[in-house]
């Protein structure tokens, strides 16, 4: 083959801006990523210092964070592309994220100690960097994964609407768990390959849906812990 021909040269010119590009992206929607997950530990940290006896004295206030987080969330292809709000309103989400967990751990803390948060963590931060690596390496596509994951998501939501009303035992908030675990586990993957296939200007979009993925399955693996503990 003539290494010389122009047609060789422009093809392998357009691969290597192809790979810039995409690592370019990769490089903002990290970034955007690891900066919720620092606000967002912000938030815990207010919602401890200021927040915890005023969730404590009126529970129904957290649904009020609930929903002004559901509305970020719907409303994010209108704000998430332009800049500089679309990073003042993801970390503004990160923020209440942060504030809306903290009733959790702080039920964690006192019915298994500290000490179940931290382990909590670290299997959190193992599963979704195995789940991602699997995600990003992987050659097969993971796209026949959509349907099966959006289904079971909408089942989880539908459980966990009843289960407000209806409590159940320690051993179905096990299963419950666990498939939350698989689900996020799974949707971290999805979402890691995804990112190839997002648009330049979509890397706020890009980064909120790894976070919901880290943050949904650290609460189903905390969940899981506590449900063995019961």
């Amino acid at each position: 083959m003539n290494m010389n021909n122009p047609m060789h040269s422009q093809g392998e010119a357009l691969w290597t801006n192809k790979e810039e590009m995409t690592a370019t992206f990769f490089g903002k929607v990290m970034f955007a990523f690891a900066l919720a997950i620092l606000v967002s530990t912000l938030g815990v940290w207010i919602g401890f210092s200021y927040l915890i006896e005023t969730f404590v004295k009126t529970p129904n206030l957290i649904w009020i964070v609930f929903i002004a987080e559901l509305g970020l969330i719907f409303t994010s292809s209108m704000w998430s592309r332009k800049r500089p709000l679309n990073y003042v309103l993801f970390a503004f989400f990160a923020l209440l994220t942060g504030i809306s967990i903290t009733p959790l751990l702080l039920m964690a803390a006192m019915t298994a100690g500290s000490g179940v948060i931290v382990k909590a963590l670290l299997a959190t931060v193992l599963m979704f960097g195995a789940a991602g690596a699997i995600g990003w390496t992987t050659k097969r596509s993971l796209e026949g994964m959509r349907g099966f994951l959006f289904i079971t998501l909408i089942g989880m939501l539908i459980v966990g609407i009843i289960g407000i009303f209806i409590p159940w035992g320690s051993n179905f908030e096990m299963i419950y768990s666990g498939i939350g675990v698989l689900l996020f586990s799974g949707y971290a993957m999805y979402d890691f390959q995804r990112i190839k296939k997002f648009p330049e200007d979509r890397y706020i979009d890009a980064a909120l849906h790894l976070y919901l993925d880290i943050f949904n399955l650290f609460i189903f693996i905390l969940r899981l812990i506590l449900s063995q503990r019961s």
